[in-house]
């Protein structure tokens, strides 16, 4: 691995203390006597257990702790991650917060960062809530007592107690410092408190490192959290700032031996024309002060510190800095003036899993995310390159058999320029659309130009797909058309008076091509009516319910439904719906009230009658399965 490549991971997210909320005051730590006990105070135990509480949903579950009386809940990013890898920054779907009591309330996620592992979360309790106490997690000092507090699978509580071996762990792939404790972390411990002896959080524990390693868990500094909280609550992420774009390390001994330099920090990549490089920094400069006032770091931990300090300025803040630059004896040394810019959403690296919207054509075996700079510094592609950078593809796909590789720059698509993802969507929608036999794809990978061809399989070539679409739109809309599109399926869209589809996903919305009041006279060989909770509006819709009952009868036309739109055969028919449907589980009522038979499962398919949850992407993939097999059939 290359030293800029290695500087990457272990640097590229700068830290820091400054913005920490004024809310949040630290007390000072009393001294531990050095005959205090491993055992717990009783006092204490009684002091925090209301304000820890665990975290339950539909995956997976976790603890978190409480910060404040109107209910914000702290815990980590992966204990309410959702499961949807083209959405890595949306929450699972229905989290509980449990409290001591056995109080439980519904819990909206806020903002969550995978690295550093924070999430913040709200519920509105009945009364107020009993918050925790902060200690000064930068004054944290080995051998220091904890106790470490959580809820695991099947346990209401567990208190283990240990002390603090390491405050400066930095090996462990995390972009910030985190502490090692040997209170050991049980599995659902992740995003439980950790306490000082006095019963204040010094932290976030995030994992343990299970057996074979002495059981060992690792913490997240509580000032790293509370310098987060803001922009979780107000962004739903971790805006992180920078000027653009250069990377450090630590200036150790040898290295200061061999440049000539006493102290300061080295700067071991800049991007060229970036912003760092319009400000007039170069590799190889050391950085002595900022703002003024010197700086050095000799060990990774020091340097994370400090670019702690810098990462959470705001942006459009001028920041200053001195450097030393040229040979050892005959340096000079230059200032330079910069502002601080927000960084662009995080792709893929290290431990962090991204924050950026994949685009998945799984039809294809293909997903795409848009490009930033730092996919150029994480993956070595020229700086200069544009388009969107392939983060997904499944072996022996219509992709994989293009030699598509993932971290390919696509650039163009039948010979159309692609700059954007709108681009690229556009270009190879339309491509699609035209059931194109094959299409040109160009390609950087890393220095090489390459390029290559598609062959869809198009599987539905030739079959009339109308699309209806209530007038909110739906959440399922771009993914249903995109994966029919790259099946060969001729699609017309459908909305109340062929109003426009707003896609939260593209800033281009869908045109639709024909009214709801046409349907009942439309010829197509699917029917397809999209999900959502404004899809009830098409259940006192009459010409929806017309366009149904025609369907039912035609048993050459696939009827297709998604989410609230498969109640729709139970309303349109007069008598007892024979057919099986499946539908979100809170409607089952409904469906059994009406005289419908109910089955729960993901899809039904019963001969020219599909229906689904659509709770998940991967669902909704499979009720398409289930209308391209009715097709052929």
């Amino acid at each position: 691995m290359n030293n800029r490549f290695h500087s990457f991971l272990t640097l590229a997210v700068m830290w820091g203390l400054a913005s920490l909320q004024a809310q949040f005051i630290f007390p000072v730590e009393e001294e531990d006597p050095p005959s205090t006990p491993a055992d717990i105070p009783e006092e204490i135990i009684e002091k925090v257990d209301p304000s820890v509480v665990s975290i339950q949903h539909e995956k997976a579950g976790g603890t978190g702790f409480v910060i404040s009386e109107d209910g914000y809940i702290l815990s980590n990013g992966h204990v309410v991650r959702g499961s949807d890898a083209e959405q890595p920054m949306d929450p699972a779907k229905s989290i509980t917060v449990i409290l001591n009591d056995e109080r439980k309330y519904p819990a909206k996620v806020l903002g969550f960062s995978m690295d550093p592992d924070v999430a913040l979360l709200k519920i509105t309790p009945d009364e107020p809530l009993r918050p925790v106490e902060f200690a000064d997690s930068t004054k944290a000092s080995v051998g220091q007592r904890v106790f470490a507090v959580g809820t695991p699978v099947g346990l209401k509580r567990t208190f283990t107690s240990g002390i603090l071996s390491n405050t400066e762990r930095t090996d462990l792939g995390t972009e910030t410092v985190v502490f090692q404790t040997d209170a050991a972390i049980n599995s659902g411990n992740s995003g439980g408190p950790l306490f000082s002896r006095q019963g204040r959080v010094l932290g976030i524990n995030t994992y343990g490192a299970g057996r074979g390693t002495n059981n060992l868990g690792f913490t997240i500094p509580i000032h790293v959290a509370l310098a987060m909280v803001e922009d979780l609550k107000n962004e739903g992420r971790f805006v992180r700032s920078l000027v653009p774009l250069y990377f450090t390390s630590e200036l150790y001994d040898e290295l200061a031996n061999t440049l000539g330099v006493e102290s300061g920090i080295l700067v071991n990549y800049v991007m060229k024309d970036s912003s760092a490089w319009e400000m007039g920094m170069r590799p190889g400069d050391v950085i002595v002060e900022r703002n003024g006032e010197a700086i050095s770091a000799r060990t990774k931990a020091e340097l994370l510190h400090l670019e702690w300090e810098d990462t959470i300025r705001s942006a459009g803040e001028q920041i200053t800095f001195t450097v030393l630059r040229g040979a050892p004896g005959e340096t000079e040394r230059i200032t330079l003036t910069g502002i601080m810019e927000e960084l662009e959403p995080m792709p893929a690296f290290a431990r962090h899993l991204g924050e950026l919207l994949e685009h998945r054509y799984k039809t294809l075996g293909l997903g795409v995310e848009k490009l930033t700079r730092l996919h150029h510094v994480i993956h070595e592609t020229p700086s200069d390159a544009q388009g969107v950078f392939v983060k997904t593809v499944i072996d022996n796909s219509v992709a994989g058999r293009a030699d598509i590789k993932k971290h390919d720059i696509i650039t163009d698509v039948n010979g159309e320029t692609v700059t954007t993802m709108e681009e690229f969507r556009s270009a190879l929608d339309e491509a699609l659309s035209n059931a194109a036999p094959t299409i040109e794809i160009g390609i950087t990978r890393r220095k090489l130009r390459i390029r290559t061809a598609i062959a869809p399989d198009y599987l539905l070539k030739g079959t009339r797909v109308v699309m209806v679409v209530p007038a909110t739109g739906s959440s399922d809309v771009d993914l249903i058309r995109r994966e029919l599109l790259a099946r060969g399926a001729e699609i017309r869209i459908a909305t109340p008076g062929k109003t426009e589809v707003i896609r939260p996903e593209l800033e281009t919305p869908l045109k639709a091509d024909l009214s709801i009041e046409k349907l009942p006279g439309v010829k197509t060989d699917v029917l397809l009516f999209t999900g959502g909770e404004g899809s009830k509006s098409f259940w006192e819709d009459e010409s929806v319910l017309k366009a149904v009952r025609n369907s039912l009868k035609n048993k050459k036309r696939i009827l297709a439904a998604v989410g609230p739109s498969a109640l729709l055969p139970v309303l349109a028919t007069e008598k007892e719906l024979e057919l099986k449907i499946t539908l979100p589980r809170e409607l089952s009522g409904e469906v059994v009230r009406r005289g419908g038979s109910y089955t729960g499962k993901d899809v039904e398919s019963e001969k020219k009658l599909i229906t689904t949850t659509g709770v998940d992407r991967d669902i909704i993939r499979n009720f398409l399965k289930a209308i391209v097999i009715a097709d052929v059939d």
